[in-house]
């Protein structure tokens, strides 16, 4: 998520034009001196940031942050806070189908919500792997002396240390889909009873991890949400949440071949091995949705020129 200066009227924020991790110890000294804010602040924004650095700057603070950025070969640009759009809210799906004219939710149901959303009205794909400071908590207390861990602020600290180094890997992909299945018996009364069942929760080196996949459509304008716990029609469910998801996102992809997939979505679909699609939590999660929504649009707008 990016770091808000100020919430007044007017304000700007900068973007990157490209999914990019940038490193504290190289930016956020200059980061601070030109945005005139405390380093832990400039560190935030470079460690939180999917796409969109900060926001709720100046125009004069903007436009230097991305000068600089620009100077040390980062493509970015200034914009102001409202030229930045606000997706919807997601909406919760328990149950979905991938069909071939479209994506059912059976389980989805109210006013002006379609039975079928036609996959020519899916504009964005998002999937992430969800490594949250809580999931890594409590894969912590699970591996050590619980006496050791009274404190939560402990638990905490050791929590981000692991996030931290997490960080510096990639996400070991190739190998959660070629994992053999431990209980087949259990994968299979999972989708029986679409009950949310996972025998072995933990990736080696990344702890505890969810999933989500959220897809944004524009007839109507809403953004739904898949997740661990959500049923997916026409996917075989399996033990790895990783490996779900990378055949939910891969069978999408094949099916919308209008919508935008961005790095982290098309890395899933091919099921790379890459750091760019673990996020911290579903609020740096809904961070990089919307970045992704802003490129598809500034695509868009450049392509009709």
């Amino acid at each position: 998520m990016s770091v808000i200066l100020s919430r007044e009227p007017g304000r700007f924020s900068v973007v990157l034009l490209e999914s990019l991790w940038l490193d504290p110890g190289r930016y956020a000294d200059d980061l601070a001196r030109g945005l005139g804010v405390q380093r832990t602040d400039a560190v935030r924004m470079c460690r939180l940031q999917r796409g969109v650095l900060f926001q709720g700057a100046t125009q004069a603070q903007a436009d230097a942050a991305a000068g600089m950025l620009r100077q040390a070969g980062i493509p970015a640009v200034a914009l102001a806070d409202d030229a930045v759009p606000i997706i919807p809210k997601p909406v919760q799906v328990s149950v979905v189908s991938l069909e071939r004219d479209g994506l059912s939710t059976p389980s989805l149901t109210g006013a002006g919500l379609p039975k079928t959303w036609a996959w020519d009205d899916l504009a964005l794909v998002c999937g992430g792997v969800l490594v949250g400071q809580d999931a890594q908590a409590a894969s912590l207390v699970d591996k050590v002396d619980e006496h050791a861990l009274a404190e939560a602020e402990d638990r905490r600290s050791l929590a981000a240390k692991a996030l931290e180094k997490a960080r510096d890997r990639v996400f070991p992909l190739r190998a959660e889909i070629d994992r053999p299945e431990p209980d087949v018996a259990g994968a299979l009364a999972a989708a029986l009873t679409r009950k949310s069942v996972r025998t072995s929760p933990e990736v080696d080196g990344f702890g505890r991890i969810s999933t989500v996949i959220d897809l944004v459509f524009t007839k109507p304008y809403e953004r739904l949400r898949i997740t661990s716990a959500s049923r997916v029609l026409g996917v075989d469910r399996s033990a790895s949440p990783a490996r779900d998801l990378h055949m939910a996102v891969a069978l999408l992809a094949k099916l919308a071949t209008g919508a935008t997939l961005p790095g982290a979505a098309l890395a899933l679909a091919h099921g790379a091995e890459s750091g760019e699609y673990v996020f911290e939590d579903m609020q740096q999660f809904d961070a990089h949705c919307r970045w992704a929504y802003l490129m598809r649009l500034r695509r868009a707008a450049e392509a009709r020129k």
